[in-house]
């Protein structure tokens, strides 16, 4: 092998090995990282704590035990912590924030934004940014925008909806893990259990079919 192609060998070589081993940048917004542990998540997020010492004192609640289940043994559960919308004017209201923890980590972070800006400086370019057209039976007409950005970590959504019927306009902004990503976009397994439906519908005396519902047994 002629010195000059070693040399080329082994710098390819080192270029992949450093490629392999460059650590992936957090996809993180509000203070917390996606896949952070519960540990810091709980040492960063007040509320959430707060919640923990409420439950302390109502153990057998139901939302107490899942709480408690995704702390010590690394399962599922979801939280809701309240912050200020407005920083300068924390009396006026409140946000809410809400946070999926699922194996020790956190996997799910959803909440409103007021500054789309300050997303579009800290993610980028979008993977996909689509606008689409709507109209409700009033004649009233929109535009609402859905940006999503497939990263390396994870996954961030941020969608607009400026459904004029709807008080807050302001964009939802998700950022979940691949895992949580997956879980969310999987379509759930059609039940085979549930009863054909009837061949022929019975006419009540006015004439009309009559609508039956069947549920599958759980």
């Amino acid at each position: 092998m002629q010195p000059r192609t070693a040399s080329l060998l082994l710098f390819a070589f080192s270029g992949l090995l450093q490629a392999q081993s460059a650590p992936v940048k957090p996809l993180g917004f509000a203070g917390h990282n996606i896949g952070e542990s519960v540990k810091i998540f709980l040492r960063l997020e007040p509320g959430a704590r707060d919640e923990l010492e409420v439950c302390e004192q109502h153990p057998d609640q139901t939302m107490c035990i899942h709480l408690f289940a995704a702390v010590e043994k690394s399962q599922r559960a979801e939280i809701s912590t309240a912050v200020p919308a407005d920083l300068d004017h924390p009396e006026v209201s409140n946000d809410t924030r809400n946070f999926v923890l699922d194996g020790g980590q956190l996997v799910k972070i959803t909440l409103s934004v007021n500054d789309v800006a300050e997303v579009m400086n800290t993610f980028g370019k979008p993977s996909s940014d689509t606008v689409t057209q709507h109209h409700n039976d009033s004649g009233a007409q929109w535009e609402n925008r859905l940006c999503v950005w497939e990263m390396p970590s994870g996954y961030v959504t941020l969608d607009a909806d400026n459904n004029p019927r709807l008080q807050d306009h302001r964009p939802l902004l998700v950022l979940e893990s691949r895992a949580e990503h997956a879980r969310s976009t999987t379509p759930a397994p059609k039940s085979s259990t549930a009863p054909p439906p009837p061949a022929n519908t019975p006419l009540p005396a006015t004439g009309k079919p009559v609508s039956f519902t069947f549920t599958a047994p759980r």
